[in-house]
């Protein structure tokens, strides 16, 4: 109810249609009691009736002449029950009101104009003001308008507003859940938000024995579910509008509806459950509240039945297709556990040779060390008293204790970089350079040239030191004689897709490219890769071999007047490998090698 302070008809429009000749006045007062659109009735300062136009004669039933000088709150007395009489007496005071539809529904009981509303009194949105006549206040006027076909036009575009949504939630959600049966419950609740409803009942038809089961109920007692194992409908007929409405339940005494007396059901609405030709079940909303379902909502409830049971069918489906892939799978999954008992045994043989490798190289280190030693004091205590030939015999004895000492040193280093954890991180080269030529190797330190700047890569530092390390000692070792030896560093980007920088796992491809990441995250160079190139002068790697030299124990057929493990480069490999990158030669007899490092960029 609203509140206005400025008169309906005040002193003003009072002077203001003054200029009214009396004829044009009364023609239009005329006008407003036989034709007017709307109510207007006029009241005394007692409120009895003074005018009551033609409208509200048809509307109310009552005539001007039975109306006329009566009391309005005797001729209406549900004013004094409704509180309303406040806003005629606040007129008295000067104040004007407005009483809407939507928060009174109506002033004056009259019957509704529509009966297709479903309404038993008209909306109406009235106005009550103070009535001056000669700058006096000499009663009340109320101005009634209809409003009962707008109102019900809004409240029914509402109505199909919700429903639709209800609908568009109903399918969005059916369709997302992968067990539709857990989404029943929701469902109603939803339901029984937008409509009267407070029981549910669902119902599953085996396919085989055709039997209904009680898959789903709300809003009955626990203890009065067991009535509901047996479907009360059952026995219905569908006919060809695909469900049953059961209205004025009460009325219904077939032995078959105890269960749905005794809950307290007065109307109930029964809907099969059909898809692809197939009857799933029933669903089943009920209420105790009223004896009428109306047609709408037997039509919104069909279509959320239809929603539901093709939900139901598409889990039906999925379920026939699961067991389709169990079984399919089953041969799959007795072979992989086959190649995972061989895979654990392979990897348990693979610890154990390493373990046994470790334990080897570590246990031999003592007596190879021993065997030199003892060769050494023979030779210094001795060799006065040595032939030239016993001589010959402990001097080689002395080179395989060195040689032997050499090798296990090698097999313990591959093994602990085999085992050792690697965390990845950026570094630069030109530091690991500087370290290894003034640390490790100070004597190839002239030997070694550096074309920079040298990029950074992400890597392990310890282990790429190793590397360089190794390949720096390779490139002097195997120089030809006579020859100063000459090493070339350098970097370039290269593309992470290139044929010649890239292999598979724990392979050697045919340049000799030795791959497999072994750290966690190492494939992934959102910043590109570096190639570190280490080239020498020294007396090069014929073709054949380079597919061979970086496994274990394995030389190039060409430096078996030269001394070494055959450990050095299986050691870059492995060390490329833990760290996920990929090392290869570029190499011809006699014309020195190239040999790179392929690293993510830092």
């Amino acid at each position: 109810m609203g509140r206005a302070r400025t008169p309906v008809i005040s002193q003003s429009t009072v002077r203001r249609h003054s200029i009214l000749e009396p004829d044009t006045g009364q023609a239009l007062l005329a006008w407003i009691q036989q034709f007017g659109y709307n109510g207007v009735v006029t009241l005394d300062l007692s409120f009895q009736v003074r005018s009551w136009n033609r409208w509200m004669e048809l509307h109310s039933g009552i005539s001007s002449e039975n109306a006329s000088g009566k009391n309005l709150f005797n001729l209406f007395p549900d004013l004094h029950e409704r509180k309303l009489t406040g806003v005629f007496e606040r007129a008295l005071q000067g104040e004007s009101s407005v009483l809407s539809s939507s928060l009174h529904r109506y002033l004056l009981p009259m019957p509704a104009p529509f009966r297709e509303t479903g309404l038993t009194h008209m909306l109406q949105t009235a106005r009550i003001a103070p009535l001056y006549s000669e700058g006096k206040l000499s009663g009340v006027i109320v101005v009634i308008e209809d409003v009962t076909q707008r109102e019900s036009q809004a409240e029914a575009l509402e109505r199909q507003h919700r429903r639709d949504e209800l609908l568009s939630w109903a399918l969005a959600h059916l369709l997302k859940t992968e067990e539709p049966r857990k989404a029943i419950r929701q469902l109603f609740f939803k339901v029984a938000e937008q409509m009267d409803f407070d029981t549910f009942l669902v119902y599953l038809r085996d396919l085989e024995s055709g039997q209904l089961t009680l898959e789903a109920a709300g809003g009955i007692l626990v203890e009065a579910t067991k009535e509901f194992l047996t479907c009360p409908f059952a026995s219905l007929s569908t006919g060809s509008s695909g469900f049953v409405v059961l209205n004025s339940l009460r009325q219904l005494q077939s032995p078959e509806y105890a269960a749905l007396h005794n809950a307290g059901v007065r109307a109930a609405i029964a809907m099969p459950l059909v898809a692809n030709e197939r009857n799933l079940g029933l669903l089943c909303f009920a209420t105790c509240s009223r004896d009428n379902i109306a047609n709408e909502e037997s039509t919104l409830l069909g279509a959320i039945a239809q929603y539901l049971a093709m939900a139901l069918a598409r889990e039906s489906t999925n379920r026939q297709l699961q067991k389709a892939r169990d079984a399919l799978s089953q041969h799959a999954q007795l072979l992989e556990v086959k190649v995972e008992e061989r895979t654990a045994r392979l990897q348990e043989t693979v610890s154990e040779l390493e373990t046994f490798c470790y334990t080897i190289a570590h246990d031999l280190r003592a007596p190879a060390r021993g065997i030199s030693g003892f060769c050494e004091i023979v030779l210094d205590d001795l060799s006065a008293g040595l032939s030239p030939n016993a001589r010959v015999l402990i001097e080689r004895i002395a080179r395989s204790g060195r040689r032997m000492e050499a090798l296990t040193h090698d097999l313990l280093e591959f093994s602990r970089i085999s085992r050792q954890e690697i965390v990845l991180g950026p570094v630069t080269i030109e530091s690991v350079i500087e370290e290894i030529s003034t640390v490790r190797l100070p004597q190839v330190r002239q030997a070694i040239t550096v074309s920079g700047p040298l990029q950074p890569v992400r890597a392990h530092r310890g282990l790429l030191q190793h590397v360089l390390s190794n390949l720096i000692d390779n490139a002097v070792k195997f120089t030809r004689p006579g020859v100063e030896p000459k090493i070339h560093i350098y970097t370039e980007p290269v593309s992470r897709g290139s044929p010649n920088t890239r292999s598979r796992a724990l392979t050697f491809s045919s340049t000799g490219t030795a791959s497999g990441p072994d750290v966690a995250g190492a494939n992934d160079a959102p910043n590109g890769y570096i190639r570190i190139w280490v080239q020498d002068n020294g007396i090069g790697i014929p073709r054949e071999a380079h597919q061979k030299i970086f496994g274990i124990f394995e030389r190039g057929a060409t430096l078996d007047n030269y001394e070494g493990t055959g450990i050095g480069l299986a050691i870059v490999a492995r060390a490329m490998q833990r760290m996920g990158g990929t090392c290869g030669v570029e190499s011809e007899l006699g014309q020195g090698s190239r040999f790179w490092l392929e690293l993510p960029a830092a």
